[in-house]
């Protein structure tokens, strides 16, 4: 119960922070301020309220009906709360609703199971790469900034929702099997995620801390301006070639030339790519540091998980040759032997094994099996015989002396009419 809690909070995070990054992309690229506070916190308790309900019913009405409700309900907030010079935010938040609303109605015509994730987060890296993108062509310095935190929080939510599926697939194999110490296994996977959500967490904070977006943003921007620098003097070695066969004019030339003059002595090209690199290289240094802490940590964990298990491997073992088969005594024997039903069950067999001869009874054949072959072979019927050890071995008849007497009865009538015959 705690992994399907802990799997669809996982989905619900990762959902809005994809969302929260959708408008900030839209907002800053349309030159609106950021998303307001409260339009974060009204989407939260729209999340919150649609994944809670989605989990008590089995029809869709009910979530039709709250997405009406939490419809109208944002259209007639205040301006303050609905983004004031940022109205657009109502709008968002009304898709948004309607977007929730169509996931708790597959959520439910799958009698509430998940859908598996996805091998790869590619909606968020795509989004991620298309904010950046917008935020060098509108030189909106802050979106790249903005999208490089959200798709790392996004990220961190995905590994944490591939790691509840694993531990759930995990959990549901293992639930038949005895002696196997799930608790260990997953303390150390957990130790393993925690390890890596640290190295997430510090690559975040600390490149926060040197301003590593900016530089990275500094780099972007050298780097297409290395580009256009090629661009340009090719396109000025083919026009000077061109103008030694009469093709081309001394204007596009000139045009030309003073466009690579200006991207060569752009400034900063060549202090912005070396700052990125020596900042991602300290980035790296502090990763590794704490990538050997937490495998050293890990290393110790795992020892003294297989220690703990070989010796409950050896207890085990040790049981296991001190375990004896019961065998049943010579005196339980013989008293089992005289009992009323193993008395009633040897004039049954030893009248049949007669009867047969040769061919003694398969373990397969019932006794109308046994009774119509008896017939058939030696030509004597046995139906009360049979009928008396039905009622013992297969019914409820208990076995006293008098009903020994009758099968000492029915069994020497047939001896009998054997020898009359």
């Amino acid at each position: 119960m705690r992994t399907e809690k802990a799997r669809q909070l996982f989905r619900a995070l990762y959902a809005y922070t994809f969302y929260v990054l959708f408008m900030e992309m839209f907002l800053l690229s349309t030159k609106r301020p950021h998303v307001s506070w409260t339009a974060l916190v009204v989407m939260a308790v729209v999340f919150l309220g649609s994944y809670i309900l989605r989990n008590l019913v089995n029809r869709f009405w009910p979530v039709i009906l709250y997405t009406i409700l939490v419809v109208v309900g944002i259209w007639f907030l205040p301006e303050e709360w609905a983004g004031g010079r940022n109205g657009m935010e109502r709008w968002m938040l009304i898709g948004i609703s309607v977007g929730l609303m169509v996931t708790a109605c597959r959520f439910i015509s799958r009698n509430g199971v998940l859908s598996d994730s996805m091998d790869v987060p590619w909606p968020i890296f795509l989004q991620g790469l298309l904010a950046t993108i917008f935020g060098l062509i509108y030189d909106i310095e802050e979106l790249p900034g903005v999208a490089a935190i959200l798709t790392g929080v996004a990220l961190i939510f995905y590994l944490l929702i591939l790691y509840t599926d694993s531990t759930k697939k995990y959990i549901e194999s293992t639930k038949d099997v005895r002696g196997i110490p799930v608790r260990q296994i997953l303390k150390i996977n957990s130790w393993i995620i925690i390890g890596i959500f640290l190295c997430m967490g510090t690559a975040i904070l600390l490149g926060e801390a040197i301003h590593l977006p900016d530089a990275f943003t500094g780099f972007l921007k050298a780097g297409v301006s290395v580009l256009k620098t090629l661009f340009f003097g090719l396109a000025l070695a083919v026009q000077w070639v061109g103008q030694l066969f009469g093709i081309g004019n001394s204007t596009t030339v000139r045009q030309t030339a003073q466009h690579l003059k200006e991207e060569v002595t752009e400034k900063h090209t060549f202090s912005n790519i070396l700052e990125f690199v020596l900042k991602g290289a300290l980035l790296l240094l502090v990763i590794f540091l704490i990538v050997k802490i937490v495998a050293r940590i890990l290393r110790l964990l795992s020892a003294r998980y297989h220690h703990t298990v070989m010796e409950r491997v050896e207890e085990t073992v040790q049981q296991d040759v001190r375990t004896k088969i019961p065998h049943p005594s010579l005196f339980e024997r013989i008293r089992e032997s005289l009992t009323m039903e193993e008395r009633a069950r040897r004039i049954y067999r030893k009248r049949v094994m007669e009867l047969r001869g040769e061919h003694a009874p398969d373990q397969t054949e019932t006794t109308a099996d046994i009774e119509a072959k008896i017939l058939e072979e030696a030509g004597v019927a046995l139906p009360e015989l049979t009928e008396l050890y039905n009622r013992m071995r297969y019914g409820t008849a208990a076995v006293d002396r008098a009903y020994l007497n009758r099968m000492k009865q029915a069994d020497r009538m047939k001896q009998a009419d054997r020898r009359k015959e």
